[in-house]
């Protein structure tokens, strides 16, 4: 005992005149604490004096807070989509014909190859009529494939459109008149199931005069751009960016 007051009191007769009161006073308090011999061995107490960054280290972590992790927001994810509003689809008994005449009510000027394999049957007439039905339109917010804007959707199932329902809207806009589906140059896009029953991308784009159609895998790696359109029958995952208001007329003829 008195070996150990002798060496408290020279920590304290010896300290450097700059450390304050309290910190010699906490020097002398961990002297106090330290591990009596036969509490510790030779071996681990020569450890530690051989290791002195390592006995820093832990003493700190025993005795100085340790910081408070700042809590970090989860990054919002950037949504591909903004929904534009509803598109009503009233009840039809059209199908959609391979018909690229100038008098044709609907004025199509290129039917793809992908198409016509994927969707034309002998008779050049696919699906049955439907009835009235309610589509949702959204705009594409930057490029991207189909598969991340399939996934937004909630899926294929939820993306599925038919097309019939696409050629209701072609047909509100024969000519290229004003409406719901683009007609500057943009692409306006649904996902179709073919004869076979294999999901595809179809699209729609007023060009030249006149509606191009096609369709490609959505597995391509084609990526659209941002401004175009995609519809489908269901809001997207969540449905936070659907509105209700059905949509108005906004293009103009390109």
């Amino acid at each position: 005992m008195k070996k150990r007051e002798s060496e408290e009191q020279l920590i304290m007769s010896t300290a450097s005149p700059d450390f304050p009161k309290w910190y010699i006073e906490f020097q002398v308090a961990l002297l106090r604490q330290a591990p009596r011999p036969g509490e510790i061995d030779q071996t681990t107490a020569l450890g530690w004096k051989d290791n002195q960054e390592s006995l820093k280290k832990n003493l700190a972590d025993c005795l100085l807070p340790q910081p408070v992790a700042t809590p970090v927001e989860p990054a919002k994810l950037e949504l591909l989509l903004e929904a534009v509003g509803t598109v009503p689809i009233s009840t039809t008994t059209s199908k959609f014909v391979r018909d690229t005449c100038r008098n044709t009510a609907v004025k199509i000027s290129y039917i793809g190859d992908n198409f016509t394999s994927w969707f034309l049957s002998g008779d050049d007439k696919i699906e049955d009529p439907i009835s009235e039905q309610t589509l949702r339109c959204h705009k594409l917010r930057q490029f991207s494939v189909d598969g991340p804007i399939i996934i937004e959707l909630g899926g294929a199932e939820k993306s599925e459109t038919t097309l019939p329902e696409m050629f209701s809207l072609m047909e509100k806009q024969g000519k290229g008149e004003n409406g719901v589906l683009l007609n500057n140059g943009y692409a306006n896009i649904f996902y179709i199931r073919d004869i076979a029953g294999v999901l595809r991308t179809v699209f729609v784009v007023w060009y030249d005069g006149g509606w191009d159609v096609d369709a490609h895998s959505v597995e391509s790696p084609l990526r659209w751009s941002d401004g175009g359109q995609v519809f489908s029958r269901n809001p997207p995952v969540g449905g936070v960016l659907e509105p209700s208001e059905p949509l108005a007329p906004a293009q103009s003829v390109s």
